[in-house]
């Protein structure tokens, strides 16, 4: 009797992921953000499934928890799995462009002396919490109203920054020389409930 192998076909697994909910839940209007509230999780801060540390918190510090002792917040809204991003909540300082992304560069805390970078565009605006006047003053980050450098150039003279002006946030370019806050990313490698 032959034996006949035959190999099934399955469907690639989806790539990438809906995009986290804003925050705003205030509804002025039918059809408008705050009602529907589109975006993946149950709400800005509660994940729809467990981290790797066992709880629905989107925002943890490097050893699961919301201490923060090392000022580090890991966004587990961006954890694909083996990766996570984590965010240095507090400024380095007021730099220009060029050395703030030399001092994201060279930032160093506890075990995690390497990796860190400026924050780019998309993961500051990841972090902004819709719905209030102060859009990154929320704890774990608890930023109030300022100016911060990201990475990514809009040309060869201007930088997009993120900041507010009379309480109203907004996204603008500045030039190269222009002092603004600098808040250092990295990218973390997960294992079980170890970050490296």
């Amino acid at each position: 009797m032959a034996i006949t192998i035959r190999k099934i076909s399955c469907p690639e697994p989806p790539v990438g992921a809906d995009l986290m909910k804003t925050g705003q839940t205030t509804s002025y209007r039918t059809g408008d953000d705050g009602d529907i509230e589109a975006g993946r999780d149950v709400d800005f801060f509660t994940l729809s499934a467990n981290n790797p540390f066992g709880n629905t918190n989107r925002f943890t510090d490097e050893l699961g928890g919301q201490d923060y002792a090392n000022n580090i917040v890991i966004d587990w809204s961006t954890y694909n799995g083996s990766n996570v991003l984590g965010y240095y909540r507090v400024s380095l300082g007021l730099f220009n462009w060029d050395d703030a992304i030399d001092n994201s560069l060279s930032h160093s805390i506890g075990t995690y002396t390497t990796g860190w970078r400026l924050i780019n565009l998309k993961e500051l605006m990841n972090i902004t919490l819709q719905g209030g006047t102060q859009l990154l003053y929320y704890t774990p980050f608890n930023i109030a109203s300022v100016s911060v450098w990201t990475s990514t150039r809009r040309d060869s003279s201007k930088v997009y920054r993120f900041g507010s002006a009379n309480n109203d946030p907004l996204t603008a370019t500045s030039t190269l020389t222009t002092l603004l806050n600098t808040f250092p990313v990295r990218t973390f490698t997960v294992t079980g409930t170890t970050l490296t």
